[in-house]
């Protein structure tokens, strides 16, 4: 796609070895509290071919007394989790290494680029999806997080699976145009045993949080689908709630209620105390308390009234006023896309994938210049060329 580069490759870094399994260093992911790294790297071994895979790495260091923080019991948790949650479009979890004062999660590395790629292609080739496509997205991660959701004991009693961190950078794209979730970590249960976080926190990516998660007030499976919704929002107009155009945080501020005011403190607060209360989070937690109907029908001015109306539901500040489960949502999707006419299914949508990316190409190296690099690993990504 790029045009021909000259680049001087680096030396892999090598992270560790196990046995006969030798693990190197692709790129950094994500980098969150209380020591955790996510790593895209190699697993390579004598007479095989390296195999790409996703790490999430725990740090053992300062555990202190309370069990409450163990990784060790984390893992436990994770590995049951995992066999519950065994799905053809969700990451496998391979197994779990201790090195020295780190445990290595080892996850299976999913194709295709990130659901954050495909939201991208619109700021270089300024194009818009079909709604078809939208749609044909939004059923793909409804009917996921219903499979989440939906999950029971032997007994058959409900487990209470919540995601609490469904964002772009954690679903993939696939070749046939099928959404595979690859980040489950910090996924809530009501497993027996379960071993509770030892203070109350934010989970998951603010800027894909619903309100209740970003006041800390906990989450349950419409928190998930609020967060649907602002995935969605952004693949359909390159803008996000959580951003405003032209809002300055004095004129959010004026619009504080003095309840909106005390859940605005108290989610500050709760971030603070688990060390994620920047400036960047207090503009997220603002706008969470303030924006208004009005706001969201001017960033969705283009789309259909059947669209809106399916994202107005999805992101009703009170969860009582969105959809109550995933099926609901799921229903009037598929509602919506026999009224849009003609089959539409993952082989469609990964064609106008392939064609928005055809035609980004051209563009991208003069979009890269003026505007700056997108990371490492985006299909998007042009390698800076060697001195």
């Amino acid at each position: 796609m790029s045009p021909s580069r000259t680049v001087k490759p680096s030396p892999p870094e090598f992270l560790f070895k196990t046995g006969s399994k030798t693990f190197e260093l692709v790129r950094i992911l994500r980098r969150r509290g209380h020591g955790e790294q996510h790593f895209l790297a190699l697993r390579k071994q004598p007479g095989r071919e390296p195999v790409p895979v996703f790490l999430q790495a725990l740090s053992l260091r300062g555990q202190g007394a309370s069990s409450l923080r163990d990784p060790r019991a984390r893992v436990q948790e994770t590995l049951t989790l995992t066999r519950l949650l065994e799905h053809p479009r969700i990451a496998r979890l391979n197994g779990c290494h201790e090195v020295g004062d780190m445990l290595y999660l080892e996850w299976e590395h999913v194709p295709g680029p990130t659901l954050d790629d495909v939201a991208m292609l619109p700021l270089v080739y300024v194009h818009s999806y079909s709604e078809s496509f939208l749609v044909h997205v939004g059923l793909q991660l409804a009917s996921l997080l219903g499979f989440l959701h939906g999950r029971t004991d032997a007994r058959g009693a409900p487990l209470g699976f919540v995601h609490r961190d469904l964002h772009p950078q954690g679903i993939r794209f696939g070749p046939e145009g099928t959404l595979a979730l690859t980040d489950l970590g910090d996924v809530y249960s009501r497993l027996p045993d379960r071993v509770p976080s030892s203070i109350t926190r934010p989970h998951g990516e603010a800027y894909y949080g619903a309100p209740e998660v970003l006041f800390g007030e906990g989450a349950d499976a419409r928190s998930d689908l609020f967060s649907l919704g602002l995935i969605l929002l952004e693949l359909a107009t390159s803008l996000h709630l959580y951003s405003l155009p032209r809002a300055l945080m004095g004129d959010l501020e004026a619009r504080l209620t003095d309840a909106d005011a005390q859940r605005v403190f108290r989610g500050m607060m709760v971030a603070a105390e688990a060390g994620c209360g920047s400036g960047e989070y207090a503009d997220v937690v603002m706008h969470a308390a303030t924006y208004r109907p009005e706001d969201l029908a001017s960033l969705m001015s283009r789309l259909s009234p059947g669209l809106r109306a399916i994202l107005h539901r999805l992101l009703r500040r009170e969860p009582s006023e969105r959809y109550a489960t995933a099926e609901a949502l799921e229903a009037d999707l598929r509602v919506h896309m026999a009224a849009l006419g003609g089959q539409y299914g993952g082989a469609e949508a990964a064609a106008e994938f392939q064609r928005a990316l055809e035609k980004t190409a051209p563009r991208l190296e003069a979009f890269q210049v003026d505007v700056g690099a997108f990371p490492s690993g985006s299909v998007l990504h042009l390698p800076t060329p060697a001195a």
